[in-house]
């Protein structure tokens, strides 16, 4: 659903996107701090560790590792099946269906105990990125950014940086400022988690359901808000031509 001038959806503003990057990088916390330092989002640590455990031929500490990484191709595979197949392209309800996935995945593994081996947890916390990644990327109507990792908003927080300052382009600058609002939520997220894996241990990430659910409440009530102001507005304008 777009707002009332049209451009912008609910999912792609940038509070929205500032509550899925706190998502993404309590997640990542988690997987680190309760499950064995292996990280569930961001999957460029776990290749380098795959290297790492291949190199020590410790090859436990390669299947641990590469499990999280399977699971993420398997979680792309599956949300775009989802996309095409049951929601025949339609964006917002593929995107919320996308986000109660997650909220159920990610409530399973906070049953998971800590006597429980790692990879379990990993692997659903790796899957429930991977369909966040895959349905949530665009950032008002001409900006990418990735909600579980920061390597390219930093980029991009960078390179937006520079031209607003060097170049004077204002509107680099604003863009520079959102991606950093991004960066903050994630690194937020972060703490967030390794305080509360203290003493909630695995529970700990039903903390990232909470944030998922006031996302998914709040673009359905935005939403039945924004058509009643649409609808307000036609018979406004009925009544002008009139």
């Amino acid at each position: 659903m777009k707002d009332k001038k049209g451009c912008t959806e609910i999912t792609e503003k940038l509070w929205f996107a500032m509550l899925l990057a706190a998502t993404g990088g309590f997640m990542d916390m988690y997987s680190y701090t309760v499950h064995g330092n292996v990280f569930a989002t961001g999957q460029t640590g776990n290749f380098v560790l795959v290297a790492v455990h291949l190199a020590k031929q410790d090859y436990t500490g390669v299947f641990r590792c590469i499990i999280p990484i399977l699971s993420f191709w398997i979680g792309i595979f599956i949300a775009w099946h989802m996309f095409y197949s049951y929601f025949k392209e339609k964006q917002l309800l593929w995107k919320r269906s996308i986000i109660v996935a997650e909220i159920i995945t990610v409530f399973i593994a906070g049953f998971i105990p800590l006597s429980c081996p790692d990879i379990i947890a990993n692997t659903l916390v790796s899957f429930a990125a991977s369909l966040q990644f895959c349905a949530f990327r665009k950032l008002g109507t001409s900006e990418n950014y990735a909600s579980i990792f920061c390597t390219g908003n930093m980029r991009s927080c960078a390179e937006n940086y520079y031209k607003g300052i060097a170049r004077k382009d204002s509107q680099c600058l604003k863009k520079a400022m959102r991606y950093s609002t991004i960066l903050i939520s994630f690194f937020m997220g972060a703490i967030i988690s390794a305080l509360e894996a203290g003493f909630l241990h695995q529970k700990a990430i039903w903390s990232v359901d909470v944030i998922f659910l006031s996302a998914l409440i709040a673009s359905f009530v935005l939403n039945i808000r924004m058509k009643r102001n649409s609808f307000e507005d036609e018979e406004a304008l009925e009544e002008r031509a009139v």
